[in-house]
């Protein structure tokens, strides 16, 4: 009887053992995977962005995207050229009720 609760007893203890030091460290082990793979994600984003604000870097150190960004975004002309501003067409005219202070 002594022998079965002492095997009993170190079943217990060994199955106690496992779930202690494998299932606990099992599930550490699938969530640290998961945010791994949020991480990698998160990673291949930053340098997707990354190598686009390169190519923009590239191609701001052109002349040609100096000179075309100069001329749309702060309307300058080359020394030898003349600007024109060309206004929108005017607006529908409204036209005056015909009663006292309108009348004419």
């Amino acid at each position: 009887m002594l022998r079965r609760l002492g095997v009993l007893g170190l079943a217990v203890l060994v199955f106690v053992a496992v779930l202690g030091l494998g299932v606990v460290p099992f599930r550490d082990w699938l969530d640290q995977r998961e945010t791994l793979g949020d991480l990698r994600g998160q990673v291949s984003d930053i340098e997707h962005q990354n190598r686009a604000y390169e190519l923009r870097v590239d191609a701001l150190n052109t002349d040609e995207e100096i000179e075309r960004r100069a001329r749309a975004e702060y309307n300058l002309v080359r020394f030898d050229e003349e600007a024109y501003a060309v206004l929108p067409p005017p607006g529908d005219v409204m036209e005056a009720p015909d009663i006292w202070p309108f009348r004419g």
